[in-house]
């Protein structure tokens, strides 16, 4: 099921949902991740990563995997925490998960797959952030037609349907020194802030030039924004981009 068809249903039939959740918990399943081996999680894992076997999931999910080699990982939008299942059977010993997600409707199921993981990967130290991760400055909450929310710089949040809630954001140059991290790898999927989230770890892309993995969103960034600004952050740190897939929805680059 995919993120959008999940929030709908989570927010239109919420028992459902609830009951459903439950039940694929306690169903057993042996699954197949990306190092070849078969790990006992449950049916609820196995729908989740189900997605990721069609186009172009797949290419993306095949591309991160075959580039990342160990090191402390930042998933800014983590939703579930899929990259999670992806990259912890690559990491190293004391390797950090730093996984950020703002959206409340996300942290039950995505602390349920940290927890379930750490099963397995006790190398890895997983976190979740859940304060917005943008340039620092207030971002006010919008929501898109399927209610999934998007936290844009305040100055630029000019989207027709705005909550005007403001709320405080911080950014990866601050969880990188707070946390003393050495990003190796840094996935981005912000259904829009891509850009605020790129000014905010200028420092970052200086000391370490992680690999990064970008989905840019081309009707959700803001109007005074354009691709190519996008592109230009990180072409000031001698970033390459590798194209992966280019939909109406959503063009997914892998930076190096």
């Amino acid at each position: 099921m995919n993120k959008k068809k999940s929030l709908a249903i989570k927010k239109i039939f919420p028992n459902y949902y609830k009951f459903q959740k439950n039940l694929t918990n306690k169903i057993p399943v042996k699954i197949l991740l990306w190092d070849k081996k078969y790990y006992s999680m449950n049916l609820r894992v196995h729908k989740m990563l189900k997605i990721w076997n069609r186009k172009p999931e797949i290419d993306e999910a095949n591309t991160v995997f075959e580039n990342y080699n160990g090191g402390d990982f930042i998933d800014v939008g983590s939703y579930n925490g899929f990259y999670s299942f992806l990259l912890s059977p690559k990491a190293n010993k004391n390797d950090n998960f730093i996984c950020c997600e703002p959206d409340n409707n996300a942290h039950i199921d995505l602390l349920d797959n940290l927890s379930l993981l750490k099963k397995y990967f006790k190398q890895v130290s997983y976190s979740l952030i859940t304060k917005p991760i943008n340039n620092g400055k207030d971002v006010v909450i919008s929501h898109d037609a399927w209610g999934h929310p998007c936290f844009l710089d305040e100055d630029q949040a000019n989207v027709s349907n705005l909550e005007q809630k403001k709320i405080s954001s911080t950014t990866i140059d601050n969880l990188v020194n707070s946390l003393s991290l050495k990003p190796s790898f840094i996935k981005i999927d912000t259904e829009g802030a891509e850009h605020d989230v790129l000014q905010g770890m200028r420092n970052t892309m200086r000391n370490f030039k992680p690999i990064i993995m970008l989905e840019k969103h081309p009707t959700m960034i803001p109007k005074n924004i354009s691709l190519e600004d996008i592109d230009k952050e990180l072409k000031n740190y001698n970033y390459k981009p590798t194209l992966i897939s280019n939909g109406d929805i959503g063009i997914r680059e892998l930076w190096k």
